[in-house]
C-alpha cells in the first residue's frame, strides 16, 4: 500500500521515509497533485524502472503520438518492397 505526503512532509521526514521505504512505497503531491512517486530500490530493478520511464514518456506526449502515427496510417501502405 502507498502512503500519500506532501513535498513538505518528505523535507521534514526524508530520513524517516527513506528508512521505512523498504516496507512502504510514497506518492509525493504539491498542492494535491501526485508530483514523485518513491520506491524500494532492489538489485536489478533498472529495467523495470526504464520501461516505466518509456511509458511515462508515451503519457506525456500522447496527442502528438496519436497525431504523427494517425497521420501514417492515413498515407497508406508505402512501396517498399523487401
Amino acid at each position: 500500500m502507498s502512503y500519500i505526503v506532501t513535498t513538505t512532509q518528505l523535507q521534514k521526514h526524508i530520513g524517516t521515509l527513506s528508512d521505512d521505504i523498504k516496507n512502504h512505497s510514497y506518492i509525493v503531491t504539491n498542492r494535491g497533485e501526485g508530483r514523485i512517486v518513491m520506491l524500494p530500490y532492489f538489485q536489478g530493478c533498472d529495467d523495470s524502472v526504464l520501461e516505466y520511464m518509456e511509458d511515462y514518456e508515451m503519457k506525456k506526449n500522447k496527442e502528438k503520438l496519436v497525431k504523427r502515427y494517425k497521420e501514417s496510417c492515413d498515407s497508406g501502405d508505402s512501396d517498399l518492397v523487401i
